[in-house]
């Protein structure tokens, strides 16, 4: 998966927080073919993690590349590419969106790697110090890592997002990101959902020039149902001053009966948006009970 990095990719970042070298250094530095040097660039090129100015490369100035800096110096000698590759990026991204920690089900259920993985993981970070258990939630406990998997977080957001060549309003939650743009091309893992995807299953609305796509950091394309779809659109009405609110509440009115509540009220969880729900079915409630 993309946005994991391998432990030579680890190795190569944290020597260059000494300083920047060309590739030929760089693999006899670290006693690596030149063919595995030069993949990892190629790898942390792509990520924003890197730089290349003629034969050097750098660290990038990008905010999460100097977050991993900060990270490195934070524990200069810890030996945090054993660590810190595998599932580790996919794993920290997750948890560093749980601001009270992950429970250790919910955190399987939005990973990509499975759950033995996972648990491997888990452990290793709990080893390094840069996690730790609770109450059977997993929480991640080094600030600078915290730091790190945000920042590095944000900045693949923003460059998949850029793929959109449009005006793009987008959020991110966890792994998970929603965008609604003009573009007239999309990534091929972009997703129709929102107000485009409820529109085909009956929602009364106006077409405009602008698209709503799901699609996640780690660039895995995925079916999004009708109550994904509509948290998706409520989500973007959350930060779009709630002009869409209307038409989602008659979406939901209309379509009572075909709606699973309880798997609303789950994704309205996960995407933070329980408030927004709990609002518009009691508004509907209302109306119901008053004819």
């Amino acid at each position: 998966m993309w946005l994991n990095f391998s432990e030579i990719e680890v190795v190569v970042l944290v020597r260059l927080c000494e300083g920047s070298a060309s590739p030929g250094n760089l693999a006899q530095a670290l006693g690596k073919k030149n063919s595995f040097i030069s993949r990892a660039i190629g790898k942390l090129l792509g990520k924003g993690m890197i730089a290349k100015n003629g034969h050097e490369i750098s660290l990038s100035n990008a905010g999460h590349a100097q977050s991993f800096k900060k990270l490195y110096d934070s524990r200069p000698n810890a030996k945090i590419e054993t660590w810190l590759c595998g599932s580790a990026m996919d794993i920290l991204i997750v948890l560093a969106g749980f601001e009270s920690g992950a429970n250790l089900d919910a955190l399987a259920g939005e990973v990509a790697c499975s759950k033995p993985t996972m648990f491997k993981t888990l452990k290793a970070f709990y080893s390094a110090g840069a996690a730790s258990k609770v109450e059977g939630r997993a929480q991640i406990s080094d600030s600078f890592v915290r730091e790190f998997a945000e920042s590095y977080a944000n900045s693949l957001h923003q460059m998949l997002v850029s793929k959109a060549k449009g005006h793009n309003v987008s959020i991110r939650v966890r792994k998970r990101a929603v965008v609604r743009t003009d573009a007239k091309e999309v990534p091929e893992f972009f997703t129709e959902t929102g107000i485009n995807a409820l529109m085909k299953l009956g929602l009364d609305a106006m077409k405009t020039s602008y698209d709503d796509y799901f699609f996640n950091l780690d660039m895995e394309k995925k079916s999004i149902g009708a109550e994904e779809a509509f948290m998706h659109a409520l989500l973007l009405t959350t930060i779009q001053q709630h002009q869409d609110k209307t038409v989602l509440a008659l979406f939901m009115h209309k379509n009572r009966g075909k709606l699973n509540i309880g798997r609303l009220r789950e994704l309205a969880k996960q995407y933070h948006v329980e408030n927004e729900l709990a609002t518009m079915r009691q508004a509907l409630d209302y109306v119901e009970k008053v004819g």
